[in-house]
């Protein structure tokens, strides 16, 4: 039975940024309760904004298996 071609692509990140996404998101979950009460909204559009920035960051980091980047800074050819 031949192997199918598997679509998906090994990438590798920067752990830095992947330990600042984890601290994010666990920050945002402490301010959100898990659902358990009222929510300070502006607490967690805050806690949100930054997420987003630490995703930026970890996606910036990113480099594909095959070397190549996707970075929206890096230069097109």
């Amino acid at each position: 039975m031949p192997k199918e071609h598997d679509p998906r692509m090994t990438v590798s990140v920067g752990q830095r940024e992947f330990e600042e996404l984890n601290r994010e998101w666990a920050d945002y979950v402490a301010a959100t309760g898990g659902g358990a009460g009222p929510v300070d909204p502006v607490l967690t559009l805050r806690r949100t904004g930054r997420i987003l920035r630490s995703l930026d960051r970890l996606l910036a980091s990113m480099d594909r298996e095959d070397g190549t980047t996707d970075h929206p800074s890096a230069p097109q050819a």
